[in-house]
């Protein structure tokens, strides 16, 4: 049987997401074996793609910040108005209700391991975060508001989005690969409503207008008139 040979981008690239899995799995301390390993490579062979170990750790995170724009581009407001806040609430949620099969669980998991340290990856991130939506963030608020769809005293767009990323990475993290750490009440279609309510009311959205704009995805609905 012939062996298919990787380039080296590929061989590169494939390197890069076990070191995600290896850092996200045991910090940054982790030793380089542990990554060949995982790679199903030598460890000669990873330093001929980075320069060192701490190279390897900022490819890591370059990475990282690269899957973090993906994601906003996928699950960001695709309208500034109240019905694009409501659906940026229901697939940033339903999202975070994959727990560690989210497509960003890993990239949590390490961003924590910036909290518990040095910080500079969480503090990018989250500057980046408040960056990539806070234009629009505005907007949306601006027009729910004019609208009568958001009411009582208004919260800053920047602590806003700091505190959603809050919410949906805590429940990333609750969500572990064997078993829930936290046992919410539920299926995950309920589960999937009382966040968007929860975040939607502290947005200031009015019960009126979370009912006219929530859309639960079709296998939420499903599950939800199965239960």
């Amino acid at each position: 049987m012939t062996v298919k040979r990787l380039k080296g981008a590929d061989r590169r690239a494939l390197i890069l997401q076990a070191a995600i899995k290896v850092f996200a799995e045991h910090g940054p301390s982790a030793p380089t074996q542990l990554v060949a390993a995982a790679a199903k490579v030598s460890d000669a062979l990873i330093f001929a793609h980075f320069s060192s170990k701490r190279g390897l750790y900022k490819a890591v995170l370059r990475t990282l910040i690269e899957e973090q724009d993906a994601s906003f581009k996928a699950i960001g407001l695709a309208t500034p108005d109240t019905e694009g806040l409501v659906a940026m609430l229901t697939a940033y949620f339903q999202t975070c209700l994959l727990g560690s099969s989210a497509p960003n669980a890993q990239g949590i998991r390490i961003l924590f391991t910036s909290l518990a340290g040095d910080g500079d990856h969480a503090r990018l991130t989250y500057k980046r975060a408040i960056r990539l939506s806070l234009k629009t963030l505005k907007t949306a608020l601006e027009r729910a508001r004019e609208r009568g769809d958001l009411q009582g005293q208004s919260i800053a767009p920047e602590n806003l989005i700091a505190f959603l990323e809050h919410i949906g990475s805590m429940l990333v993290l609750s969500r572990g690969p064997d078993k829930p750490i936290i046992a919410y009440a539920g299926e995950d279609a309920d589960l999937l409503r009382q966040l968007v309510w929860f975040a939607g009311r502290g947005l200031g959205l009015t019960e009126a207008a979370l009912e006219r704009c929530y859309a639960p995805p079709p296998q939420a609905e499903k599950a939800a008139k199965s239960a």
